[in-house]
């Protein structure tokens, strides 16, 4: 059964149109998008989410934009899509941040902006380096991964500079990680890492001292320091706005992160 506008190629137009009754533009907007050709997956293959009202009044109901990695909400009735694996409890902040990062998303693909999907796969990209995430993140049946996913789509698009200034500082383990998985993006990848010293200088705290390679305990804790940071640079950017100065921005999302619990321990 094809579900892809691409699966259409090869269709008989006119016995098709006939069978179903719809004229092809009809038929081509109930296909899903063709997405193939992007590394991040934006639609997904399989019914990762669903609306748990809509499928109790209609049995085996499949709707078409609950595929997407935009959805949140049901067109139909309005009411928050469920994951195949439902999260743990999340803040509201994050559900708020979540939402944010899929409207940035959507406008991304349904508008075709190269800058934005390159933003948008670069972060993906980034938490797979980064072992808190995967190139199927946005997609994923487990309700969590999917809102940090998107959370970090949002800071990625609108200040990609800030979410990763944030995440290298003191970090070696972070850096290295980009530098391996990034090397042709060695030179914005030292500009990050210059950043970041210069905002260890303008506010102490956390020094790279803190994240020597002979330090095992940090192989384990790098990823809970990193979402952290993320969590810290979205909150600033939340209260100060996207269009804030980047040192504003740099120096409310240290005082943020220092105060973390993740970063304490």
């Amino acid at each position: 059964m094809p579900e892809y506008a691409g699966d259409l190629r090869g269709a008989n137009w006119a016995m098709l149109c006939r069978a179903i009754q719809r004229t092809p533009d009809e038929i081509l907007a109930m296909a899903l998008p063709d997405t193939k050709h992007l590394s991040a997956r934006y639609v997904s293959r399989d019914d990762f989410q669903y609306c748990s009202d809509c499928v109790e009044k209609t049995p085996d109901l499949v709707l078409r934009h609950w595929r997407f990695a935009w959805s949140l909400t049901c067109e139909t009735c309005g009411r928050a899509l469920a994951a195949k694996y439902p999260k743990v409890a999340v803040s509201g902040r994050l559900l708020a941040r979540a939402d944010r990062g899929a409207k940035a998303l959507k406008s991304a693909v349904t508008t075709n902006n190269p800058a934005r999907l390159r933003r948008v796969d670069l972060t993906l990209h980034l938490l797979a380096a980064l072992e808190i995430g995967n190139l199927g993140s946005l997609t994923s049946g487990n309700g969590r991964e999917r809102l940090m996913a998107l959370a970090a789509v949002g800071v990625g698009v609108t200040r990609p500079i800030v979410g990763a200034t944030l995440i290298l500082r003191g970090n070696y383990w972070a850096v290295r990680g980009l530098r391996r998985a990034f090397p042709q993006h060695g030179r914005v990848i030292e500009r990050m890492r210059a950043l970041s010293n210069d905002l260890d200088q303008r506010l102490p705290g956390r020094r790279e001292t803190e994240h020597l390679p002979e330090q095992e305990e940090h192989r384990t804790s790098k990823s809970r320091a990193s979402e952290s940071a993320l969590r810290a640079a979205r909150q600033a950017i939340s209260e100060l706005g996207s269009g804030a100065d980047r040192q504003a921005l740099l120096a409310r999302a240290d005082a943020i992160w220092r105060c973390s619990d993740a970063v304490k321990s």
